[in-house]
């Protein structure tokens, strides 16, 4: 009997990933995208290496030159660029078409497979390409309340676009790494060397750009730490550690279809929290984008 292990998992790292994207939100808004992605990126490699510490006895993997380099340019290009543009666009556009356009990252997966692992795309995920962009269109272009309006739409969606580029083809540089630079490793220690790889290139981009007084006095908001905290356990620690149980207990295809479903679960949230009015047309169009994503990773 199957018991829906993977299943749940899936679906409670989407909840996990959609409450802490409104929670970055709000952090965002007071320290900076910046700010905010090099000290939630921090706290989530500390929260990594002690897991992986407990539950495969070091506090950092063993791996070949080759698994380094590619896991390395994964994790720069996914998270320290793909993570502080998608903090960006949560700014400019809000939590709900910031995790829309982000959506495309499938896409850019599809590319990133083509090229690299000579992965041909099937007719069903190509159509689900053509969906998403065309339900990421609907929402992008629907007119809006000027009260629902965050920043600078455009300057939000590039931002968004560069946050699935980034999502999309690090994730297949890192399933190039994790599978065939070497020895295969568990999604746990190639997320963490992701990780670790991509907060020692923020922060030493934080002593060149920027001085240190500056993400230093964001410490000094104690309501924006807890926050990020809170967000940083929440979703890129607990949303990640239930995202490899999903894969591990459920068929692929599935688990990353039931993950993508943040688009539509943020509707709700972005209502009750923030009053967002949503029209139809915002409904249906994450809706179509979501469909878009299931045809990619099911067939």
């Amino acid at each position: 009997m199957h018991s829906f292990v993977g299943e749940l998992a899936a679906l409670s790292a989407a909840m996990l990933w959609t409450f802490a994207s409104v929670l970055f939100t709000s952090v965002g808004k007071r320290i900076g995208p910046f700010n905010l992605n090099a000290i939630r990126i921090l706290i989530g490699c500390f929260l990594l290496s002690l897991t992986h510490y407990f539950l495969l006895g070091s506090f950092f993997p063993s791996i070949s030159h080759m698994q380094f380099l590619y896991l390395s340019i994964s994790g720069i290009i996914g998270l320290a660029v793909g993570d502080f543009a998608y903090f960006g666009a949560l700014i400019e556009i809000g939590p709900r078409r910031a995790i829309l356009v982000s959506s495309m990252a499938p896409i850019f997966s599809l590319i990133g497979g083509f090229v690299i692992l000579q992965e041909f795309p099937s007719p069903p995920a190509l159509i689900g390409v053509f969906l998403v962009f065309f339900g990421v269109w609907i929402v992008i272009v629907e007119k809006e309340e000027s009260s629902q309006i965050y920043g600078n739409k455009i300057m939000g969606v590039l931002f968004g676009i560069t946050a699935a580029a980034g999502q999309g083809i690090g994730a297949v540089i890192s399933k190039y790494g994790m599978l065939y630079a070497g020895t295969p490793l568990s999604p746990l220690s190639a997320s963490l060397i992701r990780v670790a790889m991509a907060t020692v290139v923020i922060w030493i981009a934080i002593l060149i750009w920027k001085s240190p007084r500056k993400i230093i006095s964001s410490f000094k908001d104690t309501y924006a730490m807890k926050l990020t905290i809170v967000a940083s356990i929440i979703g890129p620690f607990l949303g990640l550690w239930l995202s490899m149980v999903a894969i591990n207990y459920a068929q692929v295809g599935i688990a990353s279809t039931l993950m993508s479903l943040t688009p539509i679960m943020i509707i709700p949230v972005v209502y009750f929290l923030y009053g967002e009015k949503i029209n139809i047309r915002g409904i249906f169009g994450a809706i179509t984008a979501v469909t878009g994503v299931a045809l990619i990773f099911l067939f």
